[in-house]
């Protein structure tokens, strides 16, 4: 950053976001809260396939109270042992700032190079234009308009105008450096960063005559060395890996585990496994599936479908087991031209950033916990496939993406799979016949 000199430039709204985050790494610099947490939802999971093995065999409850309690004491145990090393010095730095090393480093490299506080009509204005952005979803910021808290909806919006002023008075072009790799800052090429979004290039252009450009983090400090001519140190090569999390939406395998084992736990059975056939099918689920794997009549809307995932995130959020930033693991999604009443959802999406990661996950969690396919279930559902038309029989059965299986008709090519503990069938292609 020193290296940088009077080219560098901190919008306002960033100084008071990193000054939250700040004193919010201090309180667990060594992540103990966070990992006590993660550790507590093992722990669920890990109790929850016990109960599903111990259902299937028959163990007398006695017996598995008995075991249940051993894992749940180990657990206890490793948590309370975390919660040991807790570092005070940090604890002391929350307390006083001032007594902060990185922020006495920050102070005079920063010193004149952070933007004016916004007057307070400029303020409302801007939130008000924030939230109507938001309906529009026009960039960037309309992914966090769901926000409750107005300025917190709003603080993607505050630092675009915020550059976009400053661009204009200094007449150079703009690099952003951010780690926020939601689809309100950046254009994609199937999945891929490639570069600030077309709305904002032109944004840029219209109203401060610049060019606009955008860098993640990492790849700033990969660069560095031979543009800055500045030495990276492997510490800071081990904060590319921190920052490189954000790829993922702000979300890591881990992550994604805890909170679809928190979703099956709850019994929220449906959503966990919109989640993960989302992912397969390359990040939609439509609502004729999602029909079938909860098991509902057909004259749900299936309104309030996401609202488990969405509480579960935000507490992940609360507990800093995922930051602020990270993006909502299920949205629905809406066709004008769907024959469904206005206001029903025509499908779940999961964001394009999180399907190779949910992949990764069920694929291990398929591997330790996959249930023997029921042959009374199987040949109730190569029944009902056949009733459509289908050809398929139990030599059909083929091995999926996960290595789970699959029966696939013979003349089309349409498949289904057993999902979820009642083992219902789910095809790609929903109950539709057979298109020979």
């Amino acid at each position: 950053m020193s290296g940088l000199g009077d080219r560098l430039w901190v919008p306002h709204q960033v100084m008071l976001e990193f000054w939250r985050n700040r004193e919010s790494v201090l309180r667990d610099p060594r992540d103990t809260d966070k990992t006590s947490a993660e550790l507590g939802a093992q722990r669920e999971e890990a109790v929850g396939i016990f109960r599903a093995w111990a259902n299937r065999v028959g163990l007398p409850s006695e017996r598995g109270d008995q075991l249940i309690s051993v894992l749940t004491s180990a657990f206890g145990q490793v948590i309370a042992g975390v919660s040991e090393l807790a570092d005070d010095d940090a604890s002391q730095f929350a307390r006083d700032t001032s007594k902060d090393p990185v922020l006495a480093g920050l102070e005079p490299i920063l010193r004149g190079r952070v933007g004016k506080r916004m007057d307070q009509a400029d303020y409302e204005t801007a939130l008000q234009e924030a939230k109507r952005r938001g309906e529009k979803k026009q960039p960037p910021g309309y992914k966090d308009s769901g926000k409750q808290d107005p300025a917190a909806a709003a603080g993607d919006y505050l630092i675009w105008t915020q550059v976009l002023r400053e661009a204009k008075r200094r007449e150079r072009d703009v690099l952003i450096v951010t780690g926020d790799v939601k689809e309100d800052w950046w254009r994609r090429d199937h999945g891929e960063l490639r570069g600030p979004r077309p709305e904002l290039v032109e944004e840029m252009r219209l109203s401060s005559g610049v060019r606009l450009f955008m860098m993640r983090p990492e790849t700033l400090l990969l660069h560095a060395s031979q543009i800055l001519q500045v030495e990276v140190q492997e510490e800071s090569v081990q904060d590319i890996e921190r920052v490189a999390e954000a790829e993922n939406g702000g979300w890591s395998e881990d992550a994604l585990g805890q909170l679809l084992a928190r979703l099956s736990s709850e019994g929220w059975d449906a959503q966990e496994q919109s989640i993960r056939l989302a992912a397969l099918r390359g990040g939609l689920v439509e609502r004729e599936i999602v029909y079938t794997l909860g098991g509902y009549d057909a004259e749900r809307s299936l309104r309030g479908f996401t609202r488990p995932v969405n509480r579960i995130t935000r507490e992940f959020r609360d507990r800093g087991i995922i930051p602020s930033s990270a993006v909502d693991v299920l949205e629905a999604e809406y066709d004008p031209a769907s024959v469904h009443p206005a206001g029903w959802a025509s499908g779940f999406r999961i964001p394009d950033v999180l399907v190779s990661l949910v992949r990764a996950w069920a694929k291990g969690h398929q591997a330790r916990t996959a249930t023997p396919v029921d042959p009374e279930r199987l040949t109730a559902a190569l029944d009902e496939f056949r009733e459509l038309g289908h050809d398929v029989d139990k030599d059909a059965q083929e091995a999926g993406e996960l290595g789970l299986p699959q029966w696939r008709c013979r003349r089309c090519g349409s498949y289904f799979t057993l999902e979820g503990t009642d083992q219902r069938w789910v095809s790609a292609s929903g109950r539709s016949p057979c298109s020979q």
